[in-house]
């Protein structure tokens, strides 16, 4: 008996190498870009704040987070018309800023909703009477002593709790903050 190759040998050989060629050209085309695939987990992670010190902020608690179930202890009045809007989670945290005579609080909330034109629906719905476009944020509105921006899915609501002439420098610092990646 002789070790000849059979045509149908070759051909399977052929076939084997052509499906494997097939298979690395995808996989190169394909590899994700280590940025890209960072910026989806952060995006998968939910809502977040800065940290105190990026923010210029003395500290700050530990985020609390809130799911649809639990928004009611965040927002108690006012959850029905985040839910409405598609309100898939959020987190809030207190930051003290130095103030003119004492240190004074400002409360942030991020809020992630399922859509973009849920967070967009929201900061209109909730923008103060008072509050003009800031400059330095485009899309953001604030009247001095609140702050709503959005940016893709997630809305951020920062509320100044003390008439301190610095609050609003405080809060736009904080909303930098938060838009910095």
């Amino acid at each position: 008996m002789g070790s000849a190759i059979k045509p149908v040998h070759l051909l399977l050989a052929v076939l084997l190498a052509a499906g494997l060629a097939a298979v690395w050209r995808q996989g190169r085309r394909s590899r994700e870009d280590p940025a890209a695939v960072l910026a989806a987990l952060r995006a998968a992670q939910g809502p977040a704040l800065p940290p105190a010190a990026k923010a210029g902020a003395l500290s700050a608690s530990e985020p609390a987070r809130y799911g649809r179930e639990r928004l009611y202890e965040l927002l108690d009045g006012a959850a029905e018309g985040y839910l409405a809007r598609g309100l898939t989670e959020s987190v809030s945290r207190s930051y003290s800023f130095p103030g003119a005579s004492a240190p004074f609080e400002v409360v942030a909330e991020a809020h992630r909703f399922a859509t973009e034109g849920g967070a967009l629906a929201q900061l209109a719905a909730e923008a103060p009477r008072a509050a003009r476009p800031v400059a330095a944020l485009p899309g953001a509105v604030s009247d001095g002593a609140v702050l709503l921006a959005a940016r893709r899915r997630d809305l951020l609501k920062l509320t100044s709790l003390t008439a301190d002439p610095r609050g609003p420098q405080a809060i736009l610092e904080l909303a930098r903050a938060w838009e910095a990646p």
